[in-house]
């Protein structure tokens, strides 16, 4: 197994005061916190929302998202370490990273929108074409 696999963000402290969300992949559940951005506001009033993930990378399961976000105001990312949710803001593509095999991200980078807390490993083993829900944890009761 990769070292990096599912390491988990050394110090997420941006997500603290975010909003925690529940991405279900059938009946299991990955944790997350949004960070307080203005993509990842915008990326919580989709919410709920259903996304179709690939994994095309060996690093991350990536999805197109229904409609584009902003990168006003996000955090850039260049190295994107396991844990992390981003979306590419010239596609508007969400991903998920799981693993990281030490490859920068080309300019413009990718936008960071959270930190995974729990289930990271459930997703990078949930195989190479996956349904997610995501909705905010308040919802799932």
């Amino acid at each position: 197994m990769n070292p990096h696999l599912v390491t988990p963000l050394p110090n997420p402290a941006s997500a603290v005061s975010g909003m925690p969300v529940v991405m279900w992949l059938g009946d299991r559940a990955v944790t997350a916190t949004l960070i307080d951005t203005p993509p990842s506001r915008q990326f919580a009033a989709m919410l709920p929302l259903t996304v179709q993930l690939a994994d095309a990378w060996g690093q991350a399961k990536a999805g197109p998202l229904p409609r584009a976000l902003t990168a006003d105001g996000g955090v850039a990312v260049h190295d994107p370490i396991p844990g992390e949710v981003c979306f590419w803001p010239t596609n508007s593509v969400i991903a998920i990273y799981y693993d990281d095999l030490g490859q920068a991200v080309p300019d413009p980078g990718l936008i960071r929108l959270g930190v995974v807390k729990t289930g990271l490993d459930g997703l990078a083993a949930a195989g190479n074409r996956v349904t997610v829900r995501i909705e905010p944890a308040a919802a799932t009761g």
